[in-house]
């Protein structure tokens, strides 16, 4: 997806205008936070996806942006806690099934 593609699927700004209630507090707030992210990354939003948007955020009570993109960037950017260096033993079998023997 360019920066010049819209930020919704077809059809789905007008849909989110009409159904936006539909929504739980929490959906409304991760599609905002994404919303935001693809807008810092570039992305250009179209008059239809800016009011899906401006209906959005006007649903959503005590909606803060920066905690919802902190977290994300968290979860990227994380050091995992240990390191793997056992795999189980079937996973190597399903991965590379034995090669008939001539």
């Amino acid at each position: 997806m360019s920066k010049e593609d819209p930020l919704f699927a077809k059809g789905k700004a007008q849909w989110l205008l009409e159904n936006a209630r539909k929504l739980t507090p929490d959906q409304r707030a991760l599609l905002l936070a994404i919303a935001d992210l693809d807008v810092a990354a570039g992305r250009q939003l179209s008059p239809e996806d800016r009011a899906a948007l401006e209906e959005l955020s006007t649903q959503t009570e005590g909606y803060d942006a920066s905690e919802i993109q902190q977290a994300m960037k968290h979860m990227v950017e994380a050091q995992t806690k240990r390191k793997v260096v056992d795999w189980p033993k079937d996973l190597k079998r399903k991965t590379h099934p034995k090669k008939p023997e001539a």
